[in-house]
């Protein structure tokens, strides 16, 4: 596949990544948000659906946010490992220059950066929650690695495209731009803003979305990425209840 057909693809596999969000999106709010929202007795617990049942919608959501990534770049070979960060581990080649990815002078120089900017986000939220006074809850270290996995790969997925059109500095902040438009035109993030509790998580999440641009502009590390969001979210736990 030549480079102009590839790339062509790539932003189709973009688009309807983003038409599959914003139904799903749709058919959530529908089905399961508005009709809690409408009730007139809040106070009595709603019935759980189809959307409630982790072991439905947990699957969906990774097979999702992996499988479409996977497919593209197994499957038809149009996406990149540099661009979506897939780092090789260790290279014992002696031959190989100290500074080649995948050397353990990069992965060292990269695992510098990594808790470096991680704990500047640590820093910041917990003075966020010091200040506002919000109650935190333990988060589960199995559900923290599942959340950075699912966003982490997603993030890459659309940030690739845009660092082979734009390069790595305007092109890593550009493939925000996807993101933030799968955000706005899902109603339950506006939802999640009026309450305390998820808009915290929301804004923490947000948060990581920045930091994971800092990430890959500084490593091109995807690995290290998820381990630091699994890590930050795990340590500074959450507001709402996650299933």
């Amino acid at each position: 596949m030549n480079t102009e057909a590839a790339l062509l693809e790539r932003w189709l596999w973009v688009m309807a990544s983003l038409g599959i969000a914003m139904l799903a999106s749709a058919i959530r709010w529908i089905v399961v948000e508005r009709p809690r929202l409408s009730t007139t007795a809040p106070q009595r617990p709603s019935s759980p659906t189809l959307f409630d049942q982790p072991w439905i919608i947990q699957p969906l959501r990774l097979l999702y946010a992996a499988g479409i990534p996977a497919a593209a770049y197994l499957w038809r070979g149009v996406l990149t490992a540099s661009g979506l960060g897939l780092q090789p581990f260790f290279l014992t080649n002696p031959q190989t220059s100290a500074m080649a990815p995948g050397s353990w002078d990069d992965w060292v120089r990269d695992i510098g950066w990594v808790c470096a900017l991680a704990c500047g986000f640590w820093v910041l939220v917990r003075l966020a929650d010091h200040n506002t006074h919000t109650q935190i809850k333990r988060h589960r270290l199995d559900l923290a690695l599942r959340e950075a996995v699912y966003h982490q790969v997603h993030w890459a997925f659309y940030r690739e495209p845009c660092v082979l059109w734009l390069g790595p500095g305007l092109g890593t902040w550009a493939g925000l731009l996807p993101v933030l438009l799968e955000a706005f035109v899902n109603p339950a993030r506006w939802t999640d803003l009026q309450l305390p509790d998820r808009g915290r998580d929301l804004l923490v999440r947000v948060g990581l979305g920045v930091l994971s641009a800092m990430l890959f502009l500084q490593t091109q590390n995807l690995w290290l990425a998820i381990l630091a969001d699994a890590g930050l979210v795990w340590v500074l736990g959450q507001a709402a209840e996650t299933a």
